[in-house]
């Protein structure tokens, strides 16, 4: 079976292959990276490159000087076949096997956003004015939001926004980093949570304060109560991460309905 890997193809390293052959594979400064990157441009842990349902994404550490990916700066990124990825003088070409060589990996299956809901589908926060009028995959999303499945709302608000143009495409991306937000803090991943946390607070503040019926003012409450704690306590080395505040829901205003 073919391994996914990065191969280096500019800088100290040129020609080196590091095989992606763990869940997380760090790349830094300091010794205990699994990859070192030597060099003063270099943070001490600079990224790494995450395996998730046989899906690969690098996420950068809040680095000093950056994590580019395709010459654009980035907080984190899916990966894909032949992208490159620069840190300082290093500059890594991702190598990634066709998807039916890539090892199975056994989780739930994604719920689909266009099949028929279920009997019982319901979410106190969601009623049937709001199926009609909104796409399925922001639906679909808030219930995946609101039962803490952060990376399966994250796929789902990802397709839609693709499609998307203008407040509302920065609308859903402000919910998708919110969601990987969340989802770095459940893994134990404070700089990573840091990080999404100041992308949606920037965003956030270019958004109306109501939109497609969701009061973003009251969830800006939620969210900056929620990340409070995290984002005074500077602390790099913290992993261990109150398990039981509550999470920030979305709740959706009532819509004006005939029926």
């Amino acid at each position: 079976m073919l391994m996914a890997s990065v191969k280096f193809d500019s800088g100290p390293r040129t020609g080196e292959v590091v095989a992606l052959d763990k869940a997380k594979i760090t790349f830094g400064r300091q010794p205990s990276c699994d990859c070192v990157l030597k060099h003063p441009t270099v943070s001490r842990e600079h990224f790494y490159i995450e395996r998730n349902a046989g899906k690969y994404f690098v996420i950068d550490q809040e680095s000093g000087n950056g994590t580019f990916a395709n010459g654009t700066k980035i907080s984190w990124l899916e990966l894909k076949d032949g992208d490159r990825i620069q840190a300082g003088p290093f500059s890594l070409v991702v190598e990634l096997p066709a998807k039916d060589d890539l090892p199975f990996v056994n989780r739930p299956e994604t719920p689909d956003p266009t099949s028929p809901l279920e009997e019982g589908d319901n979410s106190p926060s969601i009623d049937r004015a709001h199926e009609r009028i909104y796409p399925r995959e922001y639906i679909q999303g808030i219930k995946l939001f609101n039962t803490k499945q952060y990376f399966d709302a994250h796929e789902v608000w990802e397709e839609i926004w693709l499609r998307s143009s203008g407040d509302t495409k920065l609308f859903y991306q402000t919910l998708i980093q919110s969601a990987v937000g969340l989802y770095h803090y459940e893994r134990g991943n404070s700089r990573g949570a840091r990080g999404m946390y100041k992308n949606v607070c920037e965003k956030l503040s270019r958004l109306p304060s109501f939109f497609m019926s969701l009061d973003l003012v009251e969830f800006e409450r939620q969210f900056k109560n929620f990340f409070a704690d995290l984002i005074e306590n500077e602390n790099e080395n913290e992993t261990t991460l109150p398990p039981d505040l509550p999470r920030p829901l979305i709740c959706l205003s009532a819509t004006d309905s005939d029926d």
